[in-house]
């Protein structure tokens, strides 16, 4: 018993111990381990005492006594703490439910033969009686405490969160080489990976000209090198924020070296570990056709998550390490567009840098049909959610709407006008060999003079 509390402690503080790996070993305990202890258990209780009536008044007092018990702490306790009456008879509800650490103990009593056979049967029919009797006496209990301002703020966070994408990310995985737009990528992902502390895996790529047979791992070494200093800098910014960000976790980092077998493999074989976004900034980011490298595109066939791509461009490129942005975030009030937003304000939020929201009004034959004022309401309501969810964050958006133009042509025309450096963009990979975000991001992507971070889903 003692080696399977250790092993858990030291299982829930691994650094890889994702939500979803949590799930699933929480699963396999509470389904399979934990009812056969139980089990144990019950076959060691006689419930056929409690026919005696003297053996019954003693459950019903053991039952009593430790009620009052735990009633009298939890008031004493929310006295102290200030809370109400009501609130500390549903905290005393909810104390009250016993089960497995009475059981536990009961157990080894009675294996030690310091408990006899009726009184560990009394503890658990104690342990049973008022762990079943606090669901319905919790409901009841809640149903009269009013929702005071901080816990509503609280349950609204918290649903906020549980259908956010950044809030949600738990292990991230980057692949760069030691050029700039390596270094940018890598600075990128230490902007999202070190406030929460977010375990990061770094495969290296070398910058582009071959690999030597003569020193394989030289240049993945110092690409591998690089990231962890951009990874660190982004730690730095994030502290540099304000004080209350000094306690920002470290990001625990983990190097998988460069293989032979092409990258795409690696990076099929390395997402089975469970991965929520893979982060991508390799020197040669555009073909000579002026789309996508190759490379890149067998990268996120590879991954099936949410891909981020960045391209750098200008003084991000001269001093990758030290960049602060001017972000501008298309929206279109879909969901990739959404998670686009949220990396947005997660690196405004980062580096303290201004943020505006632009939306391309639909100025096709559908939305005559649809009148003006209704066009206009839309785009209200989604510019709003995008304000509302900076202001969670305490983050100022600006927001813009360009009509009669383009897509593309609004956002490279609002990047201009408003000297904003970085565009960051939510996008769909459409079917075919290549890859391909549609017409208006490979416009962006050809002509865009500021650096682009797309985000696929």
């Amino acid at each position: 018993m003692l080696g399977a509390f250790v092993a858990g402690v030291l299982i829930g503080e691994s650094p890889i111990l994702t939500r979803h790996i949590d799930q699933q070993l929480r699963g396999l305990i509470v389904a399979f381990f934990m009812p056969v202890f139980f089990g144990m258990a019950g076959l060691s209780a006689d419930l056929t005492i409690l026919r005696d009536p003297q053996l019954l008044l003693l459950a019903l007092g053991l039952i009593a006594i430790a009620s009052i018990g735990k009633f009298a702490g939890a008031f004493i306790g929310g006295e102290i703490g200030g809370l109400t009456q009501r609130e500390s008879f549903a905290l005393a509800c909810g104390m009250n439910a016993r089960g497995s650490t009475e059981v536990i103990v009961a157990s080894i009593g009675l294996s030690m033969g310091a408990l006899t056979q009726d009184l560990f049967t009394m503890i658990v029919t104690m342990a049973f009686v008022t762990t079943m009797a606090m669901p319905p006496m919790l409901r009841w209990s809640l149903a009269r405490v009013p929702l005071g301002k901080a816990e509503a703020e609280r349950l609204e966070r918290e649903e906020f969160e549980a259908k956010g994408f950044v809030p949600n990310l738990e292990r991230l995985l980057l692949v760069v080489d030691d050029s700039p737009n390596g270094r940018l990528t890598s600075h990128i992902a230490g902007l999202i990976a070190s406030r929460r502390g977010l375990p990061t895996t770094v495969l290296s790529r070398p910058d582009g000209k071959s690999r030597q047979p003569t020193e394989p791992d030289a240049e993945p070494a110092a690409a591998v090198a690089i990231a962890q200093q951009s990874l660190k800098a982004a730690a730095a910014d994030i502290k540099r924020a304000g004080p209350e960000e000094d306690e920002s976790p470290p990001v625990p980092v983990t190097i998988r070296k460069a293989s032979d077998s092409p990258i795409a493999e690696t990076i099929s074989s390395e997402a089975k570990k469970g991965y929520d976004l893979l982060f991508v900034g390799l020197q040669r980011t555009k073909s000579r056709s002026g789309g996508f490298n190759q490379e890149i595109a067998g990268m996120a066939v590879a991954f099936e998550g949410p891909v981020g791509i960045v391209m750098g461009q200008g003084d991000h490129l001269e001093q990758p390490d030290e960049c602060r942005f001017d972000i501008l975030v298309p929206v279109a009030g879909t969901d990739i567009s959404r998670r686009a937003a949220e990396v947005a304000i997660a690196l405004a939020r980062a580096c303290e840098c201004p943020i505006t929201a632009l939306y391309v009004a639909n100025t096709g034959a559908n939305a005559k049909r649809r009148g003006g004022t209704r066009e206009r309401r839309h785009e209200q309501a989604i510019l709003k959610e995008i304000v509302q969810m900076a202001d969670r964050y305490d983050i100022d958006v600006k927001t813009a709407v360009r009509s009669d133009v383009a897509p593309d042509e609004a956002i490279l025309a609002q990047a201009k006008k408003g000297g904003h450096d970085l565009i960051v963009m939510g996008v769909q990979r459409r079917p075919g060999s290549k890859l391909f975000f549609g017409d208006t991001a490979a416009a962006v992507f050809e002509k865009s003079p500021a650096s682009v971070l797309f985000l696929s889903s």
